[in-house]
């Protein structure tokens, strides 16, 4: 039995020290890993009280973290900090005995208001003959720390560091170097690393970066966990972490058949991503017997977006009238008209896919609403870009769903990265986290980190949900359907707990 245990280690200073699992467990045919129903008991360790004012020294350590107290009342440690849970089979415990078993072992402490300063040490600025001796692997890092995308590296960088912490796994060494987001940069720095004996990356954010360094990284037989989510770049070696946007579709696809819709509709943008979208939907729906009932594109910018909505709506003022009609010959005589036979067979559309995110979503959906395609009339769906508070304004999208990661874990290492850093945490920052935490669990159980061990058919659970490499460098993951309600996102379908079918 493989067992994989994601363990949180901070200090009663900055975080207090609770544990969290990323576990996988070798099961039978007929048993499936679940995460809440596998669970055995509950496993916590305190540290001993220590001032954490620096975490690694200028001219020995590459990260820098100084902190002031940080003290969480019960209630506060239970909601904000993940378990630790040895995965046994055949045992269950529900979250809420779980979480009453980690009440028992936590000490009161009035809640303080967390101020965090850091320094980012990159390597250039180390001296390179003094190495750490407790941290003797060396993962390379590529981020944009410079440049137009500066903000974001440092909020990612900032999720490295404090899974690097908290797991506090004294193997690992984390060798930082700035992209600037330029692939010619990225392709320098990178074979500058290679040089250095480094042979494990976790980077770089964008498609074009990874083209440029792919090619050497096969040559040189060189492991890298890519935080883009450009599929086609995937292969084995080269791992595709961010969310597949192939596997979204295939789940809101499958849903929307399921609930009988039928005649779909589809906004792409005009561009790579949109091409994958375009494909994905028509083998999904090529399953069924089907194909889109409609497809237009948009640029980016908003007399596109406009005209692409509005194309798509063709057909939706009239059938308001008829709307109309069918309501005055209701109230005439209700036996006259069969309603749903004729306002089924006229309704131009019964849902609407939009491959967009943010204020691009907001404009298609008003302008999709305001051409008479009305929430009432038909389903609006899409992917877990939509997850954004942004958006929750828009009464077009008000009862729209869309696939999402499952979020066990996710709320608590929010809250917490928050406290520590005052921003929330981006969501490839907690890919970047489940990473990080992956590669330390491997090295903890066999102190080298071995591609087979983490080609587990099971799986692991991440801030991102239960998750799987597979050996064409994707990365399968389960999917649940959220819906929009009342200007909240809710959970509409649970997803699933485990991997029913190995793909391999």
């Amino acid at each position: 039995m493989f067992k994989f245990i994601y363990r949180f280690i901070s200090y009663k200073v900055l975080l207090i020290i609770i544990t969290i699992v990323i576990a996988s467990c070798s099961v039978n045919d007929k048993d499936a890993f679940n995460i809440i129903d596998e669970a055995k008991r509950i496993l916590l360790n305190l540290p001993e009280k220590k001032d954490a004012e620096v975490f690694q020294k200028k001219e020995e350590e590459i990260v820098k973290i100084e902190s002031t107290k940080n003290a969480l009342s019960e209630k506060e440690i239970i909601n904000k900090y993940p378990k630790k849970i040895n995965i046994q089979k055949n045992k269950s415990l529900k979250e809420t005995e779980i979480k009453k078993n980690v009440s028992k072992l936590i000490e009161r402490n009035e809640p303080q208001k967390v101020k965090k300063k850091e320094t980012i040490l990159l390597d250039s600025e180390v001296d390179k003959k003094k190495k750490d001796s407790q941290r003797d692997y060396n993962i390379g890092v590529l981020l944009p720390l410079s440049g137009k995308d500066r903000e974001l590296g440092a909020l990612i960088l900032n999720s490295l560091e404090m899974a690097l912490f908290q797991i506090n796994n004294k193997k690992i060494n984390l060798i930082v170097r700035d992209t600037k987001g330029d692939p010619l940069e990225t392709r320098k720095v990178f074979q500058e690393m290679v040089k250095e004996n480094i042979s494990l990356f976790i980077g770089p954010l964008y498609s074009k970066s990874l083209v440029s360094i792919e090619g050497y990284a096969r040559a040189k037989n060189i492991n890298i966990f890519a935080l883009t989510n450009n599929i086609n770049l995937a292969k084995n070696g080269i791992w595709v972490f961010g969310i597949d946007p192939r596997q979204q579709v295939k789940k809101v696809i499958d849903f929307l058949i399921s609930n009988g819709n039928k005649k779909i509709g589809f906004l792409f943008p005009q561009n790579s991503y949109g091409n994958i979208l375009y494909e994905t939907v028509l083998s999904s729906l090529n399953r069924y017997g089907l194909a889109p009932e409609r497809v237009e594109f948009f640029n980016d910018n908003i007399q596109s977006q406009q005209a692409a909505a509005k194309k798509l709506a063709i057909g939706f003022e009239k059938f308001a009238q008829n709307i109309k009609e069918i309501e005055n010959n209701i109230s005439e005589d209700p036996d006259s008209y069969d309603v749903n036979n004729n306002f089924t067979k006229e309704k131009p559309l019964d849902s609407v896919f939009i491959g967009a995110s943010g204020q691009t979503l907001t404009i298609l959906a008003s302008q999709l609403q305001y051409s008479g395609v009305e929430p009432e009339y038909v389903t609006y769906i899409g992917t877990s870009s939509w997850e954004d508070n942004s958006i929750l304004q828009e009464p077009a999208l008000n009862q729209g769903v869309f696939s999402a990661t499952m979020d066990f874990l996710r709320e608590d290492i929010s809250k917490t990265y928050i406290k520590a850093y005052d921003t929330d945490m981006p969501k490839v920052g907690m890919i970047a986290y489940d990473i990080l935490s992956l590669l330390s669990i491997v090295l903890e159980e066999d102190n080298e980190i071995n591609m087979q061990y983490l080609l587990n058919v099971n799986g692991f659970v991440g801030l991102r949900g239960l998750f799987r490499l597979k050996t064409d460098g994707t990365v399968e993951r389960v999917f649940q359907i959220k819906k929009i309600q009342k200007e909240k996102f809710i959970t509409f379908i649970e997803a699933p707990v485990n991997f029913l079918v190995d793909l391999n």
